[in-house]
């Protein structure tokens, strides 16, 4: 009897390692969302994960013809809930640059507001990249190629 008691003692219960890996990996699951954003609503205190926030966000600059986003942070001001976010950007120059900056802007802000429901206080942008004008299509490519 002593020995099966003791072979009993050196099992781990059933499921601990199981239940070990699931929190485990709820807790990894935290480490990569990175810090919560506060939305707009103060009263509710509804938070987002830095991260979706700037997955949107970049979304929204990528609709801007001529505009691939690059990396996107989002910074919490204040005490409230006003967010200053931070991207890069990698610019076509077929327009004057200031122009498309205030195209991407525009598109964050507004995605920002509609989308995310973020207080956002300033757009911070910076150029890192030109991106090179696509060749133009030669005869008979522009319907996919001819025959």
């Amino acid at each position: 009897m002593h020995a099966a008691t003791r072979a009993l003692r050196a099992e781990d219960p059933p499921g601990l390692h199981a239940l070990a890996d699931r929190v485990m990996n709820i807790v990894r699951a935290e480490v990569r969302l990175g810090p919560l954003i506060p939305l707009a609503d103060p009263d509710l205190d509804l938070r987002i994960a830095e991260s979706a926030a700037a997955k949107v966000l970049r979304r929204a600059t990528d609709t801007v013809p001529g505009a691939r986003a690059g990396g996107c942070r989002l910074i919490p001001e204040g005490n409230g809930t006003d967010v200053r976010v931070t991207m890069t950007l990698a610019a076509a120059l077929d327009l004057p640059l200031p122009d498309r900056i205030h195209q991407v802007r525009r598109a964050v802000l507004q995605s920002a507001g509609q989308d995310l429901g973020l207080a956002v206080s300033a757009v911070d942008i910076t150029v890192v990249d030109v991106l090179e004008p696509w060749p133009p299509l030669g005869p008979g490519l522009a319907t996919g190629g001819g025959t």
